[in-house]
């Protein structure tokens, strides 16, 4: 609100004076533009940005971690960090954190498809047919599981 009020894009002062109140109602707003006489929100040209309170956030190790590897102010090590930060600054952190690991599975996702394929190609050319394997398999499963049946139904009996 203060950046808007104070830049060069406001160069209407009406505009400029609907900008720098704040509203509650629609009322007030229909009598600002209205009454250009209505009462202003002080500003004050030695307002800066910095100076505006931000809300601190404790740091958790991995935060910490987050905040060294990822934030845009570097530090020397992980023991630099301060126990609080704004939270923008950890929020900022935590997204670039969050890209790089998803580039980071699109990768390894990448790769894994790519040796899957090599291999496969691999096998094709040394006649091997993985279906015969998995039907020779379920059918040692399913004897298996037919002697176990057996085996049940005369404990059963006896």
């Amino acid at each position: 609100m203060f950046r808007l009020a104070n830049s060069n894009l406001v160069k209407n002062p009406k505009l400029k004076q609907l900008v720098c109140l704040r509203f509650n109602t629609t009322e007030s707003v229909k009598d600002a533009v209205q009454n250009p006489e209505a009462p202003k929100a002080p500003v004050n040209s030695d307002t800066n940005i910095n100076q505006i309170p931000q809300q601190m956030t404790k740091l958790t190790p991995l935060y910490r971690y987050l905040v060294f590897k990822f934030s845009s102010t570097k530090y020397a090590s992980i023991k630099d960090i301060p126990d609080e930060l704004p939270s923008s600054q950890v929020h900022f952190a935590k997204d670039k954190g969050r890209a790089y690991m998803t580039i980071v599975g699109i990768g390894i996702t990448v790769l894994g498809s790519f040796i899957a394929v090599l291999i496969g190609k691999r096998d094709h050319k040394r006649g091997m047919k993985h279906t015969d394997d998995i039907i020779k398999q379920h059918s040692e499963y399913s004897k298996a599981h037919q002697e176990m049946l057996k085996k049940k139904a005369e404990n059963n009996h006896v």
